[in-house]
């Protein structure tokens, strides 16, 4: 029995020790989600920077509120109150860059983490590509470790967020 509860007890130390590591080796991720919608670069970008627009497409999404500047004006900062398994989480985004129907570069902010989003937009005629670019960093070793090991469902609810965003930009007139 002594032999079993200590070979346990190793076992776990041994997963607390690897699943710390990652967050130790690993102190962010990054993953990119790509869509080309069919609808030109100023519709797709107008859709994507209209705050009305958001709660079509941003899952779960459950409100904003201004703090300061103008909306896509660079430094302007904004809170967002996002819902993930039945719990919310309020968010500072800031402005970092913003190019007209080319790019839009963000910082969200909060106690968990930070994550740098740049969305470039590349015209393909009467088409759009929007490529979004997510680095994100736990502000501890627990968060950076979760962050590692969470990377493709985090991936995938981006990819499906920007697969709403097309289907919301393409019913656009």
């Amino acid at each position: 029995m002594k032999k079993l509860l200590k070979r346990v007890g190793i076992t776990i130390l041994v997963i607390v020790i690897i699943f710390f590591s990652a967050g130790i080796c690993c102190p962010s991720i990054t993953y990119e989600s790509k869509v080309t919608v069919n609808k030109p670069i100023e519709t797709s970008f107008g859709v994507f920077t209209n705050a009305f627009k958001l709660s079509d497409w941003v899952i779960g999404l459950k409100g904003i509120g201004w703090i300061s500047g103008a909306q896509n004006e660079v430094g302007s900062k904004w809170k967002f109150i996002v819902t993930q398994n039945g719990t919310d989480y309020e968010l500072i985004q800031t402005l970092k860059t913003y190019k007209q129907n080319e790019l839009f570069i963000t910082n969200a902010d909060n106690e968990l983490f930070t994550d740098d989003v740049e969305v470039k937009f590349t015209s393909n005629g009467a088409s759009t590509q929007i490529i979004a670019t997510s680095n994100l960093k736990g502000e501890n070793i627990f968060w950076r470790s979760v962050f590692v090991f969470a990377k493709f469902y985090l991936h995938g609810n981006d990819q499906k967020m920007y697969d709403k965003l097309k289907e919301v930009i393409e019913k656009e007139p």
